[in-house]
């Protein structure tokens, strides 16, 4: 149960109003917040009145409010002072580089995947996802990967009803969800094809922290995604380039782990 001794509303309204426009696709009015995190309009106002002071909104018009510049400060600071994308950065550029795929790093959160990191190849055409964007893991190769790490208890757990989806591809029952994971769990990847994007294939397995045997909350994984025409011809050798880049990643850590204590 929360402890009402530390209630402070107007900072959960904050950083309430701040998500829930991170998570909307165009700007959205006072009205339409208020409603969507459960708040009073005139707490709302208020709160969207300060943020505004300090640019994390903007008035776009017509009354809409969209996120501010002092929150992409915000996100930079947290991408350049984590210790997975800091690792991982120069990994993930050589893998985009080698696959001439976009190749992206996330972690999981809920029933939904965050991306953290995300490179363009040479190939690269179109893609979803952006750094900071929430999807739905069980539509994702990223997010299968990473729900495999839970037992299917917890994932039953997580889920209610049906499983939302992106396509016509997308797995929309548990039962499926269940299966699927359980081939992630026997080759250490996951996959997905169409289920995203239509069109898009993708390859992911998890990145564990040292020392753990199961997902926490700095466990991440990392994915190639390509287009369906190099699924059959390419997918071998991604499998090969992406558990070289796990291992590569692993060791990085465990190497800036053990530099750190020391």
């Amino acid at each position: 149960m929360e402890d009402s001794r530390y209630s402070a509303p107007a900072a959960g309204c904050a950083a309430e109003i701040l998500l829930y426009l991170a998570r909307s696709k165009s700007p959205t009015s006072m009205s339409a917040i208020a409603s969507g995190i459960n708040r009073t309009k005139s707490l709302v106002f208020r709160v969207l009145k300060e943020l505004e002071m300090q640019e994390f909104v903007r008035e776009c018009g017509n009354g809409l409010y969209w996120l501010g510049i002092s929150s992409l400060e915000l996100g930079g600071s947290f991408i350049s002072q984590s210790d997975y994308t800091t690792t991982a950065r120069n990994v993930l550029q050589q893998l985009s580089r080698k696959t001439g795929e976009t190749v992206s790093l996330a972690t999981l959160r809920g029933t939904d995947v965050i991306y953290l990191e995300k490179w363009e190849g040479t190939y690269s055409v179109v893609t979803i996802s952006h750094v900071g964007q929430r999807l739905p893991a069980s539509c994702t190769a990223l997010g299968k990967a990473l729900l495999a790490e839970l037992a299917d208890e917890t994932i039953t757990a997580l889920y209610d009803g049906e499983l939302p989806t992106l396509t016509l591809h997308s797995i929309s029952s548990l039962e499926g969800l269940l299966q699927d994971l359980y081939q992630v769990r026997e080759t250490g990847y996951a996959v997905e094809v169409n289920e995203a994007l239509f069109g898009r294939a993708c390859l992911a397995t998890v990145v564990r922290n040292q020392g753990t045997e199961s997902l926490d909350r700095s466990t991440t994984a990392i994915s190639i995604s390509f287009p369906i025409h190099r699924y059959e011809s390419g997918l071998d050798e991604f499998i090969t380039q992406i558990f070289q880049a796990r291992n590569q990643l692993i060791s990085n850590l465990e190497s800036r782990q053990l530099f750190e204590a020391n």
